[in-house]
């Protein structure tokens, strides 16, 4: 059977990585890799820590506000831009996955997850090995002007994204087909950024509004009971668990806070997490540890971050973190002092 997801074939079946026609560079040198993506993005700390040997490479079509791009590191990487400031960045991983810390906002994309990260927060990521993304990086004043003409955002309030968005089903797979359209259109010789001007302006602005239409922010109307919404069980959840990280709590504990059954509260989170609850709160866990261990002070240390979240067997700790970010917590720390 087909994949039903977007970008079901990234590699064109041996025919190089999508926008192949438009190839900014490639290289397996990190500090070539590094300096040839500050140009475009901004500068960075990059740091490879995965076994796969390192083979970057980045293809680019460019409009008026925002630019289409394609890329990957090829071995497991960390990446830390610190604030962006400038721009907006999406990000669906069409091949592996990616864990990001943007500020407060921590969320992990791929599996057909995409998030945005804010361009005013400070951001560190770690894509897995072979990770393959397709991004638009969008100028900050246009997205949010348009932000403000659409969806009513106030004057005084900047834009701010949260959390990971759905591409497979509904306005998510569409946005995605959009953009899927916009980079196999270029690989046949059709860049539609340089077509006439009107329609190009009204490509590029159905693009933004599908990022906007698709992707959690502070503007999007509050979210209804219709079943492509969360589950009020499951946000009430999580919101509990985010606000309580640093305490016991067992799952009893969590479906009265979420106000249904334990059976119902496990059942809500295997139809929309796809996963239980209480591995969703060790996510969550390891998430802000994560977080603390690469913005560090001067009295961070591994054992203080890991007693705080609750995780007081070491050695468990260290194995689960390594699972979920491809290192070690001590190797978070010590990069993040040195880097």
């Amino acid at each position: 059977m087909q994949d039903a997801r977007p970008f079901s074939d990234p590699t064109t079946r041996g025919r190089g990585l999508p926008l192949s026609r438009y190839r900014l560079f490639e290289s397996t040198d990190i500090d070539d890799a590094r300096a040839r993506v500050a140009q475009v993005y901004c500068d960075h700390r990059l740091d490879v820590v995965g076994r796969h040997g390192f083979a970057a490479a980045q293809n680019r079509i460019e409009g008026r506000a925002l630019s289409v791009n394609v890329m990957t590191y090829g071995a497991k990487t960390v990446i830390a831009p610190g604030a962006l400031e400038r721009f907006f960045l999406f990000q669906f991983p069409i091949r592996g996955h990616a864990s990001v810390s943007n500020g407060d906002n921590v969320h992990e994309i791929g599996g057909g997850r995409s998030g945005v990260l804010n361009p005013d927060a400070e951001t560190c990521m770690i894509w897995s090995e072979d990770c393959l993304q397709v991004m638009l990086q969008v100028e900050r004043t246009a997205l949010e002007d348009l932000a403000r003409r659409q969806f009513g955002l106030p004057a005084s309030a900047p834009l701010r994204f949260a959390g990971a968005a759905d591409m497979t089903r509904g306005q998510g797979r569409a946005f995605a087909g959009l953009l899927e359209h916009a980079i196999r259109e270029a690989d046949h010789g059709c860049n539609l950024f340089d077509g006439p001007a009107v329609m190009a302006e009204h490509f590029e602005t159905m693009l933004l509004l599908g990022l906007l239409q698709t992707q959690r922010h502070n503007a999007m109307p509050a979210a209804d009971d219709s079943p492509r919404a969360i589950p009020r069980a499951v946000r009430l959840a999580e919101a509990y668990m985010e606000a309580n990280l640093a305490f016991p709590m067992t799952l009893d504990e969590i479906a009265t806070e979420a106000g249904v059954s334990l059976r119902a509260l496990q059942s809500a989170f295997r139809a929309c997490r796809g996963k239980p609850p209480m591995t969703v709160l060790r996510d969550m866990r390891l998430d802000r540890a994560w977080q603390a261990l690469s913005h560090p002070t001067s009295d961070t240390s591994v054992t203080d971050v890991a007693m705080s979240l609750g995780f007081f067997h070491l050695g468990r700790f260290a194995e689960q973190y390594r699972q979920k970010f491809g290192c070690t917590p001590v190797e978070t720390l010590r990069r993040s002092i040195t880097g």
